[in-house]
């Protein structure tokens, strides 16, 4: 999991600005990233939110199956490189390292999402 990982910042990262705009996750967590930098401190609705809105925003998920407490292989449908995809995308987002042990109990967003608004350098 971490080489794919890995896979994915590489490529996320050698991209050009024009290039991003083409794909939603790495857009959005830019723009996102951009915005949130100036807080450190943020609420439990707004990570909600923005997980919702990752999530929503990606190219292999069905935006109306996108929910609070949305399983991630059940609802989602979510193979095992979506999900590394998935995580990547919320390290970004947030600007934290989310650990493979950790990403791998992942089952579904209310999961996730707790482990952000637990995470101490979360933005």
């Amino acid at each position: 999991m971490q080489a794919a990982k890995t896979t994915i910042r590489l490529l996320r990262s050698t991209r050009s600005l024009a290039m991003l705009e083409n794909y939603p996750l790495g857009s959005r967590a830019f723009a996102q990233s951009a915005l949130s930098s100036a807080s450190t401190s943020i609420d439990k609705q707004d990570i909600t939110d923005r997980v919702l809105d990752l999530l929503r925003s990606s190219p292999f998920i069905d935006p109306a199956k996108v929910s609070s407490a949305a399983d991630f292989k059940r609802d989602l449908e979510l193979d095992i490189l979506d999900s590394v995809q998935v995580m990547a995308a919320a390290e970004e987002e947030f600007a934290i390292e989310i650990p493979n042990s950790e990403a791998d109990k992942f089952t579904n967003t209310s999961q996730l999402i707790e482990y952000i608004v637990t995470h101490p350098q979360a933005k």
